[in-house]
């Protein structure tokens, strides 16, 4: 059988038995004390996908006297992004390109 009508059947069997299609997903990001927590359950025939960006993520420490007592702590975290969004449908063939 060809992968298409693998899917076909198994599609099929799961609406004959009533076999939903569960998603779930848990992402934990903690950073330098910033915490967030991103989960889900669906339940949906179209395959979606959590994507995490963080472009920056930086923290500086340095020395506020001579003796090393005090310390000065700088944190950027900047544009943290979390996407919850359906798979494109060219990511489940990634043998067919839409260049030519």
């Amino acid at each position: 059988m060809y992968n298409d009508e693998k899917k076909g059947l198994f599609k099929k069997m799961f609406d004959f038995l009533g076999i939903k299609h569960t998603q779930k997903d848990i992402v934990k990001l903690d950073l330098y004390g910033l915490s967030i927590t991103v989960s889900r359950k669906l339940d949906i025939s179209v395959p979606h996908e959590i994507t995490v960006v963080i472009p920056r993520a930086e923290i500086r420490e340095k020395a506020v006297d001579k003796n090393n007592q005090q310390w000065d702590t700088e944190i950027i975290l900047n544009s943290i992004t979390i996407v919850h969004a359906p798979r494109h449908s060219l990511a489940a063939h990634p043998h067919i390109s839409s260049h030519k």
